[in-house]
């Protein structure tokens, strides 16, 4: 329904106290007709804020090798990071790690600035270090004070991908690679950015131009394996990811799960804990925890529903982040597989 619709394609994975379904539809690549097949990855976006505040609480759980531990959750920023380089960001000085974590900062949204964008689009295949990504955020005016409110802002996770390497003194990508993706089984999951990726990746589509027609942006980098965004991955790892968090709890703690889960006021429909998302609020009791995916090429969901005990996992290739011809039959569908799973 929802090809015929538009979308290019889509891998779609839903599970329940009976089982699994996977099913995939359209293509992964419109140039050369290759089918979507449940097997390849394609790019979870802001999924990696999820990842990347569950490897903090990893990191916490091992505070003596790591050097984080629960009580830094509430030191400033400035107890890891150059206060020259926080000094040209409104806010930064005064905001937590905490506040980063739960989007409470006020601090200046990277990926709504149009200076971003232009160095996104001359520098496509660039591989942006957080440092140079912030001098897109110097001088910019916050929104609130910090604690005051909650409002989204990928700047947030990318400070929060310099606070654990100041503090482990080792990449962030390779702590999630060794802390969450090998110990779940994830062995088709990769950093944009900071790794190469595999040759059968979904091909990532938007209407670029504003036509009403597809354009290939795959090759556009936009600051990915900084924190806020640029996971590859696919719906079976996906799957063992959130299970292996919230269901199993083969990765945390139930202190940091508990901690993890302590969710502020919400900016319109969504709330935010600790590096995770609590959504579809207007659902009631039937809303998901766990977290949304845009991004210029690709968008994807990985929700799980406790009232129902079901997740749901998908990925379109095609970008949502901003507001064009399809972004309405991409909402659809993400309303009808929730209305199926909750009749």
């Amino acid at each position: 329904k929802y090809i015929k619709k538009g979308l290019p394609g889509i891998s779609l994975m839903v599970t329940n106290q009976d089982g699994s379904y996977v099913g995939v539809g359209g293509y992964s690549s419109l140039e050369d007709q290759v089918k979507f097949k449940p097997c390849h990855i394609s790019k979870v976006a802001s999924i990696t804020k999820f990842m990347v505040g569950t490897l903090v609480f990893k990191l916490m759980e091992d505070s003596i090798n790591s050097h984080l531990g629960y009580l830094d959750l509430d030191k400033p920023l400035t107890t890891w990071l150059s206060k020259d380089i926080l000094k040209k960001i409104e806010n930064a000085e005064s905001s937590t790690l905490r506040q980063c974590m739960n989007h409470s900062t006020g601090i200046y949204d990277i990926i709504i600035d149009s200076d971003f964008y232009l160095g996104i689009l001359n520098n496509p295949n660039k591989r942006w270090t957080q440092e140079e990504l912030l001098k897109f955020v110097y001088g910019k005016p916050a929104n609130f004070k910090p604690g005051d409110t909650a409002l989204y802002s990928n700047t947030n996770t990318l400070l929060v991908s310099m606070v654990i390497e100041s503090a482990t003194g080792r990449p962030h990508g390779e702590l999630m690679r060794e802390k969450l993706w090998l110990p779940l089984g994830m062995q088709d999951t990769y950093y944009q950015g900071r790794e190469d990726l595999p040759n059968y990746v979904a091909q990532g589509y938007y209407d670029l131009y504003n036509k009403q027609q597809l354009t290939n942006v795959t090759n556009i980098i936009p600051g990915s394996g900084n924190g806020y965004g640029g996971v590859f991955s696919n719906v079976y790892d996906l799957q063992k990811f959130i299970e292996g968090v919230l269901v199993k709890k083969t990765v945390l703690s139930d202190k940091s799960l508990a901690i993890m889960q302590t969710y502020g006021p919400p900016d319109e429909i969504n709330n935010y804990g600790i590096g995770i998302m609590k959504k579809f609020n207007n659902r009631g009791i039937n809303y998901g925890i766990g977290h949304s995916g845009r991004d210029l090429g690709y968008s994807a969901d990985l929700f799980y529903f406790p009232e129902k005990k079901f997740f749901t996992n998908f990925f379109v290739n095609y970008g949502t982040d901003s507001d064009s011809y399809l972004r309405q039959v991409f909402r659809d569908f993400e309303n009808e597989i929730m209305d199926e799973m909750l009749k």
